[in-house]
C-alpha cells in the first residue's frame, strides 16, 4: 500500500492537502474531509507534466497533484512524460532533464 500527500487541484479551485492511494488494484484519492474518487489502477491515467508536477485523469475527474514525494509517485502510478515537440527554444534532452529533474 502506498499513500502519498500532495498537493490536488481541480478545475479552477483552489489547491487544496489531499491524499492518493495506490493499494489492491485501486486508486482512492481523498482530502481532509471527504473522499474525492475511487478508480481501478486501469482506469487511471498520469501523465508527468513537470518535474513536480501530474496530470491524473480517472473515470470523468481530471486533476492536477504535486506530491510531496514526485519520484515515488511516478513510479507508483506509471506516468508518462509527455516528450512530444513543444514550442520554445529548448531542445528534446532539455526536456526531458526538466521532466526527470535531471
Amino acid at each position: 500500500m502506498s499513500v502519498f500527500q500532495g498537493q490536488l487541484q481541480r478545475g479552477t479551485a483552489p489547491p487544496e492537502r489531499a491524499s492518493v492511494q495506490f493499494d489492491d488494484g485501486r486508486c482512492r484519492v481523498w482530502n481532509e474531509r471527504r473522499r474525492i474518487g475511487s478508480w481501478d489502477v486501469a482506469e487511471v491515467q498520469t501523465e508527468r507534466t513537470g518535474v513536480a508536477r501530474f496530470q491524473v485523469s480517472a473515470g470523468d475527474i481530471e486533476f492536477f497533484f504535486i506530491p510531496d514525494d514526485p519520484p515515488g509517485f511516478s513510479e507508483e502510478a506509471g506516468a508518462v512524460v509527455d516528450l512530444r515537440a513543444k514550442t520554445g527554444r529548448f531542445g528534446l534532452a532539455e526536456r526531458i532533464r526538466q521532466v526527470t529533474g535531471t
